[in-house]
């Protein structure tokens, strides 16, 4: 009866300790077309994916990627459906910044948009009071500027703008160079529109882990793996759009 009162006691034991591993949900997946940074492989998920799984990993807390499209991970992290997305806070305006709901985790990675436009198109001097082609769900820091003419994806915005549909778009650089390559579209980077770092967004009510997580965001860091998640991707991306950048 000891014995037997002793095994019971290491199995509750253990499964206190795995109760006790934080679980979180959260959503990568942006439009479907956001390549590099996420693929919809499962050999090759992306950037986002493998970088996420690291510092989860690392920090030693459980998660589970909803596959979502980009206004509705908004939605649900509003709702708190879902506990943290990833961002470049350099996306959102002053007042999405100052949202007292969120939290943000350390920088992780740089990211860059342009204003795109096609071929031997004149420098960009501003986008107030002009259309602009976005992806439908996507922040944009200064849209109360110009008018949102929304697409479904990169790929749907680089194909809208090769058909004259649209004169500007804004497109991240990595996703805008692999949609050339694949789909023979040629493109001008115009003008940068916005440049900043990647970082988690939590809901605030997970501050208790933002230590923990930044813990693993510096630890991925030093040991290079961070850069090495990105370079598998961007390595195989075209040095230059056709076009030039």
């Amino acid at each position: 009866m000891k014995q037997v009162l002793i095994v019971w006691l290491f199995a509750f034991a253990g499964l206190t300790k795995a109760e006790q591993v934080p679980y979180l949900k959260y959503s990568l997946s942006g439009s479907g077309s956001f390549y590099p940074y996420f693929t919809h492989s499962e050999d090759a998920p992306g950037i986002l994916p493998e970088m996420v799984e690291a510092i989860l990993v690392k920090a030693k807390i459980r998660g589970e990627n909803l596959l979502l499209p980009a206004k509705r991970t908004n939605f649900y992290l509003e709702k708190q459906h879902i506990d943290f997305d990833i961002i470049s806070p350099d996306w959102l305006n002053e007042q999405q910044k100052q949202d007292d709901r969120f939290i943000y985790s350390d920088p992780i990675l740089p990211i860059k948009e342009y204003v795109v436009t096609r071929q031997s198109q004149p420098p960009v001097l501003t986008l107030t009071g002009i259309e602009v082609g976005t992806v439908r769900g996507y922040y944009y820091h200064d849209d109360q500027l110009f008018e949102r003419v929304d697409f479904a994806s990169e790929k749907e915005l680089l194909q809208a703008l090769n058909l004259r549909r649209i004169e500007h778009i804004i497109i991240g650089d990595l996703p805008a160079l692999y949609w050339s390559e694949q789909l023979g579209i040629a493109f001008s980077f115009n003008q940068l529109h916005s440049e900043g770092m990647l970082q988690l967004r939590l809901l605030a009510k997970h501050q208790g882990l933002l230590k923990r997580i930044n813990q693993a965001i510096a630890q991925l860091k030093l040991s290079g793996e961070i850069e090495k998640i990105e370079q598998q991707y961007i390595s195989q991306l075209p040095i230059h759009a056709k076009g030039g950048r």
